[in-house]
């Protein structure tokens, strides 16, 4: 038994930490818990000093603490719902490697547990940094509710997967590009659009024609243009409705198959219009066997070799930038980011 006192009457109220076989064991739980307490020992530390017993008064004294997948829930509901439908499907697919530690009680998860479960995942590099991620917010949701003390804290150590470069993904090259030219099909239009624009499948997929702006005068820069634009974005608040400037190169394309057409290649499911479909076709073509997600690659991949301005070449992509100058007090000017895509001369 211990002491402890009513929060509401402030009497000492006696409260079981278990039953045990001797007398011995008894003290030995006594002193632990009295050490957990008063914060002498962490709770890996007074697990390691005699695991039974801690995993019984835990179990005895901890029954209202929540557990790994009970705080997650919190979250999902608090926080993880305000976000984006593809950032909360993440935290719902990096939760599913926590499987093994679902159900104890997040003051009972100690740092080898969680290192067992990046050591055991089998996932690479990527994923495993969202699944660290995932793990702070949910051990610093416990500290902040006092769940855990910040000692308990162990998210920080965790060491993941190394890194290594991905050969899954390599941009097409210039005579690829020419290629497509020269095959004047509008699945070819279709890649050359992505090439020149860098937008990610989903971004152009069903994208109304209103968004789609032609040979519109612009003078936001001080100079008389007429250029043209599309107006897209997903996935971050970096990328929403950005101005992803039209290369003159595909502008024609874009009337084509975008505009014109009544039924659109576009129009597709990504699973069975892209991958199933339009990508084959494409790599038959060109003997080769690239992704959708090689065109974006290509887009940053030609910004860098005709050196497009790089504050530019992000705001195109949608990437967030890490200066707040730029992030905060530069606009993006239309006519800046068109000339600056035409500087791809192909």
């Amino acid at each position: 038994m211990s002491d402890e006192r009513d929060i509401i009457t402030g009497k000492k109220k006696q409260i079981c930490i278990g039953t045990f076989a001797s007398r011995e064991e008894a003290l030995n739980a006594l002193s632990i818990y009295s050490l957990k307490r008063s914060n002498a020992i962490t709770n890996e530390e007074a697990r390691n000093l005699a695991p039974d017993l801690f995993d019984k008064i835990q179990e005895k004294t901890q029954k209202r603490v929540p557990t790994f997948k009970d705080i997650y829930h919190i979250l999902d509901e608090e926080e993880f719902s305000k976000l984006s439908k593809s950032a909360r499907k993440g935290y719902k697919a990096w939760i599913k490697h926590f499987k093994s530690i679902y159900d104890r009680p997040i003051n009972n998860i100690t740092l080898a547990d969680l290192q067992f479960v990046f050591d055991n995942d089998g996932s690479k590099n990527g994923t495993q940094v969202h699944m660290k991620v995932l793990c702070s917010k949910i051990f610093e949701y416990a500290v902040i509710h006092q769940f855990i003390s910040r000692d308990d804290d162990y998210t920080s150590y965790i060491k993941i997967a190394d890194y290594k470069q991905s050969t899954k993904h390599y941009p097409f090259t210039v005579d690829e590009i020419k290629k497509l030219k020269a095959s004047n099909t509008s699945e070819a239009h279709l890649i050359l659009i992505y090439i020149y624009t860098g937008l990610r499948v989903g971004e152009l997929l069903y994208i109304k024609r209103d968004n789609i702006h032609i040979n519109e005068p612009c003078n936001d820069d001080g100079v008389d243009r007429v250029i043209s634009y599309i107006v897209a974005g997903s996935k971050t608040a970096a990328g929403k409705n950005r101005i992803v400037p039209i290369h003159n190169d595909i502008k024609q394309f874009v009337i084509d198959e975008l505009i014109e057409k009544e039924k659109r290649l576009i129009d597709v499911s990504y699973e069975w219009g892209f991958n199933k479909n339009i990508m084959p076709m494409i790599n038959n073509m060109l003997n080769t066997n690239h992704t959708m997600h090689d065109t974006r690659v290509t887009f940053a991949s030609l910004c860098q070799l005709y050196k497009v301005d790089i504050y530019a070449r992000k705001k195109i992509l949608g990437h967030k930038l890490k200066d707040i100058t730029f992030d905060i007090y530069t606009k993006a000017s239309k006519n800046r980011l068109w000339t600056e895509v035409n500087k791809i001369k192909l």
